[in-house]
């Protein structure tokens, strides 16, 4: 009994140093499991850092209206166009767009769950009895959203690649069309500098040109000038002699009527009795007499404001006479006309009692142009 007992003691011993010697061996296979763990746990966070964790929003390209219609001397108001961005997708510009983040200790420690946990914390088995690894909190899930989303970056990444060959392509056709447009610029400066040429000629004669009308232009002004000079004398000699012929014939037909009127009464102006003639004036002095105040072109009267001394040769020294129905002449200072300034002929027609206004008819055989406020009334 005591051999049995002592052989057992010996190979407990013996399994004891072996356990010992195996726990030795797991426990640094355990600590390498730990940190290997530990590193591909970061690893995959830094990885899942540079994975966009949303796509971009979708978002419209700015319109880049290029015109197509054909290059002529032709001008075209509103040209063809067409938008090179028509159907490019504008949000493949955006940017700094959200990583994915899974440095925080929820989203480690789902990382570290290698399995689905019931809610008494416990491994979920599945219908075979097996342990499931997949689902809610578990590491798999983590695990294949990022791959989700890498996937989902690269298709981003691909189309990108596609739209960078389309760009590609058209900046290649915009170059060549632009090289064809620089040979036909080309050739038109030629053009232009052969113009010029001719248009600085061209511009030398017409100086030269330009100096001899300046030079004819300032001669025929000054021959206008002269002529205009002469007309304007010829007009004034012409407006005092119809003046003198009007003041003579007035001053006959008012002697003939004197001599009717006072005929067989000699023996009263011998006494010294005298009988003035109505509407008669003694003798009026030739010169400026007034201007005109008012004027109606329809009714064909106006009225005319006389000088004090116009007013007592017409009306006497106490203004007692009757108004004499004498013509008088109306011009126009500074207009310039085939008659010069003259304007019409106007006839007195009747005084306003205390003032020096006169009612007139205008004469219309007479009239050059409307009587205007400001005329000059003169004898």
């Amino acid at each position: 009994m005591g051999k049995v007992l002592q052989v057992m003691v010996y190979l407990i011993v013996v399994l004891s140093a072996a356990s010992l010697f195996f726990a030795n061996a797991l426990f640094q296979k355990r600590e390498l499991l730990k940190d290997r763990n530990a590193t591909l746990v970061d690893g995959f966070i830094n990885v899942a850092r540079t994975i966009e964790s949303k796509d971009a929003e979708e978002a419209t390209a700015p319109e880049i209206a290029k015109d197509i219609s054909e290059v002529s001397d032709r001008e075209i108001a509103n040209p063809e166009k067409q938008n090179l961005l028509e159907d490019y997708p504008m949000k493949l510009e955006t940017a700094n767009l959200p990583t994915i983040n899974l440095n925080s200790q929820d989203k480690r420690d789902q990382l570290a769950a290698l399995y689905a946990l019931d809610g008494e914390g416990k491994p979920r088995l599945d219908a075979d009895g097996n342990k499931v690894k997949i689902g809610p909190g578990t590491m798999a899930e983590l695990i294949g959203q990022v791959l989700e989303r890498a996937k989902n970056q690269q298709v981003v990444l691909n189309k990108t690649r596609g739209e960078l060959a389309k760009m590609r392509e058209r900046v290649a056709e915009n170059v060549e069309e632009m090289n064809k447009i620089k040979v036909a610029q080309r050739a038109d400066k030629r053009d232009i500098t052969a113009k010029k040429g001719q248009i600085e000629t061209l511009t030398s004669e017409k100086e030269a040109l330009d100096a001899k009308v300046v030079q004819l232009t300032k001669e025929k002004k000054e021959l206008n000038a002269e002529l205009a000079d002469q007309k304007d004398q010829v007009e004034k000699l012409n407006e005092e002699k119809v003046a003198l012929q009007e003041q003579l014939e007035n001053s006959q037909k008012a002697l003939a009527e004197m001599k009717e009127k006072f005929k067989g009464h000699g023996q009263q102006r011998a006494s010294g009795t005298t009988v003035a003639q109505e509407g008669a004036v003694a003798s009026i002095s030739a010169g400026l007499k007034g201007s005109v105040i008012s004027a109606n072109d329809n009714l064909k009267f106006c009225i005319v404001e006389l000088s004090p001394d116009c007013m007592t040769e017409l009306l006497g020294e106490e203004r007692d006479r009757p108004l004499p129905q004498l013509d008088m002449n109306v011009r126009r200072t500074g207009r310039s006309s085939a008659a010069g300034e003259f304007v019409t002929r106007i006839k007195l027609r009747q005084s306003v009692p205390g003032k020096n206004f006169v009612i007139a008819d205008i004469l219309n055989d007479w009239q050059q142009v409307p009587v205007e406020k400001g005329d000059v009334v003169f004898f």
